[in-house]
């Protein structure tokens, strides 16, 4: 039997956004917060940006990022990234990247993004890139 012109649709849309494949371990370190990150850092990450300005706000000076274990990242990372320095500066703080692997290190140096992130030591690129 075919279905009618006007069957029934739902009252509300369903959950289109991607899922997040990422973690975050804030740990304080002094006036600063390290923050460990791990998995897949793409669109989805915007799921974890509350939570990294959460940690940027309770720091006195900034984060540090290790993102040695992120073994993946696009564009859409990036902007999760780059939306958190840009909250840090309209603190006053700072977001460095103090370590990451070649996936992230490949990104950063291919959009330019790494002296955005630096200070004055060399982040640790984990690996060849």
């Amino acid at each position: 039997m075919p279905e009618p012109a006007h069957s029934a649709q739902p009252l509300t849309a369903p959950d289109t956004r991607p899922p997040c494949l990422a973690t975050i371990e804030p740990v304080v370190a002094g006036d600063r917060t390290v923050v460990t990150c791990r998995g897949e850092f793409d669109i989805g990450a915007q799921e974890l940006q509350p939570e990294l300005c959460a940690v940027l706000d309770l720091s006195a000076t900034g984060v540090h990022l290790d993102l040695d274990e992120v073994r993946f990242c696009d564009c859409g990372g990036l902007n999760v990234l780059l939306s958190l320095r840009r909250e840090a500066l309209d603190q006053g703080k700072t977001v460095t990247v103090r370590t990451c692997g070649p996936v992230v290190g490949r990104l950063l140096d291919l959009t330019g993004a790494r002296e955005l992130f630096m200070t004055g030591t060399p982040a640790h690129s984990g690996g060849s890139d």
